[in-house]
């Protein structure tokens, strides 16, 4: 591996799906699929009729139509996936909580199966966390706890702070809290060559998720090439105009550093220590950055990445599913 200084748009990319990568040559894929020439784009539509499903509902939300799911009774869990995923990256845990809680989930918009950000809407200067909340009103939620990975986890926290009586638990997944824009990556040279390679085409295709995906697992075993294809098509979606404007960036390092001083609420931290992105260093500079929590505790996650949630999801349900239960 070599380090690799990232530009502020370079990292922002990192954290949204762009910049980490592994080794290309990882047998996971079979020679047809690897043949498969697949369209450089596919609208809306069109990904709503392939990725859809019976339980997907939509509300607008402050003029943003909003992908989301309401499944199973018990307290209310809402989960908030990382950049570049949808709300399919939460199905293993979904799967085994279900029978607990009253999991909502949804795709952060423009992503997934989420309607476009207008350019109304990115001006308008409605924070991030307030489309959180807005959901929740719709679907008559006063309290929830609240589970968000990698940048669903600061949107995760900017909520707990700005609506500190709504939140009975926070649980953070590999979420950063310093500037990724600042830190130094390992990168290694097939990243490299495939992020230039998407660059010069202009797009991500299907041998640029097999060389960055991996990256991010702790235990390549864990991957399959259902999940390499499903990344490589939903994020095919023509270009949006505000593909960030809704995000809350740990890069703004003022109104960070307030939120995580604002949060009020119990937390649990899962940090994957094999995650090259935001290493465990990053996990104890959330944890000490989190001071004024009620209660603070970080269970460390020795065999996977960056997304504890999709690598290993019945590890983490069952860590959640304790935590929410503590005092019982």
């Amino acid at each position: 591996m070599k380090t690799n200084p990232m530009s502020r748009r370079g990292a922002s990319l990192l954290l949204a799906g762009a910049l980490l990568a592994a080794s290309a040559s990882l047998p996971l894929t079979s020679p047809a699929l690897a043949q498969e020439a697949a369209p450089v784009e596919i609208n809306l539509a069109e990904l709503r009729q392939r990725y859809g499903a019976a339980d997907d509902h939509y509300a607008t939300i402050h003029g943003v139509e909003i992908r989301y799911r309401d499944e199973g009774k018990g307290p209310v869990l809402v989960l908030l996936h990382g950049s570049s995923s949808t709300l399919n990256s939460w199905d293993g845990v979904v799967a085994r909580l279900k029978d607990h809680y009253r999991i909502i989930r949804y795709d952060h918009p423009p992503t997934g199966l989420s309607g476009p950000v207008s350019d109304a809407v990115a001006k308008s200067g409605t924070p991030p966390e307030a489309f959180v909340a807005g959901l929740l009103d719709k679907l008559g939620v006063e309290k929830a706890a609240l589970f968000g990975t990698s940048s669903g986890g600061t949107l995760a926290y900017y909520f707990a702070a700005t609506y500190p009586q709504r939140v009975t638990s926070l649980i953070l997944a590999n979420a950063p809290a310093n500037s990724v824009a600042e830190a130094k990556i390992p990168t290694t040279a097939a990243l490299d060559a495939e992020v230039a390679r998407a660059q010069k085409i202009g797009y991500r295709d299907r041998r640029y998720w097999e060389v960055y995906l991996p990256y991010l697992y702790g235990d390549v075993k864990r991957l399959t090439p259902e999940i390499i294809d499903y990344y490589h098509k939903i994020n095919l979606r023509p270009p949006e105009p505000n593909p960030r404007a809704l995000y809350a960036l740990s890069a703004n390092k003022e109104t960070t550093m307030a939120r995580l001083k604002a949060v009020r609420a119990p937390v649990l931290i899962l940090w994957g220590q094999r995650d090259v992105v935001l290493p465990p260093a990053a996990g104890t500079a959330l944890f000490d950055y989190l001071e004024n929590a009620e209660s603070r505790s970080i269970i460390r996650m020795d065999s996977v990445g960056h997304f504890p949630a999709l690598e290993s999801p019945e590890q983490v349900a069952d860590l959640v599913h304790a935590y929410l239960n503590r005092d019982h």
